[in-house]
């Protein structure tokens, strides 16, 4: 059970980190341009999560 915590809690945070970023690259203009860039952040953002799940279960695993 902790495991899907902690899935969900690494979603919500995928999520809010593409989203920050996506706010700072959007700069002021409408929700359409927002979503574009949160598209192209999750992109940039996923493999850096999954780096950081390899290297976490190589060490810690």
């Amino acid at each position: 059970m902790t495991w899907a915590i902690g899935i969900g809690l690494g979603l919500l945070l995928l999520v809010y980190l593409a989203s920050e970023i996506a706010t700072h690259g959007d700069k002021g203009k409408d929700f359409r341009s927002f979503f574009n860039v949160f598209k192209k952040d999750l992109i940039f953002v996923i493999p850096l999560f999954a780096v950081a799940g390899v290297l976490y279960y190589t060490f810690f695993g």
